[in-house]
C-alpha cells in the first residue's frame, strides 16, 4: 500500500485508531503483525478486541481468534468513523451481556460477519 494510501486509511479509522493506540499502553505485551493488523499479546486482556489497525488478545489465544478479531479490522476498514456505533458498541454490549446458552457468541450477526472476514470457519 502506498504511503499516502496508508495515511487516508488511517484518517480514515482515527477514532478507533486512537483507542487501540491508548489500549496498547494500558495492556503491556509482545507484538507481532497480522496481515496489516498489529497485534497486541497480553497476560492481563482476558478476550479480545479490535480497534482500527490494533488487536489485542489474550497471550493464550488461538489463531481463530486472532482471525475472528482481523475481521473486525476489516469491518472498521469499511465502515470508518461508523464503525464503533455501528459494531463496537454492539459488540462490546453483545460481549458483556450474553450469556445465553442456546446460541454461540459468534452466531450474532456482527460476528458473524467478522468471522466472515477473517475467513474463520465454525
Amino acid at each position: 500500500m502506498k504511503k499516502t494510501e496508508t495515511i487516508l486509511l488511517y484518517l480514515w479509522c482515527l477514532p478507533q485508531n486512537l483507542l487501540g493506540l491508548l489500549l496498547r499502553t494500558v495492556y503491556k505485551g509482545k507484538d507481532s503483525l497480522y496481515e496489516d493488523a498489529i497485534v497486541r499479546r497480553s497476560t492481563k486482556m482476558r478476550g479480545g478486541i479490535s480497534l482500527g489497525k490494533y488487536i489485542v488478545i489474550n497471550q493464550f489465544s488461538s489463531k481463530k481468534t486472532v482471525m475472528h478479531e482481523y475481521g473486525h479490522c476489516r469491518q472498521s476498514k469499511y465502515l470508518g468513523w461508523l464503525y464503533l456505533p455501528v459494531i463496537g458498541l454492539q459488540s462490546i454490549l453483545h460481549a458483556a451481556l450474553c450469556k445465553c446458552k442456546k446460541h454461540s457468541y459468534y452466531d450474532y450477526p456482527v460476528e458473524k460477519w467478522a468471522d466472515k472476514l477473517g475467513g474463520v470457519i465454525r
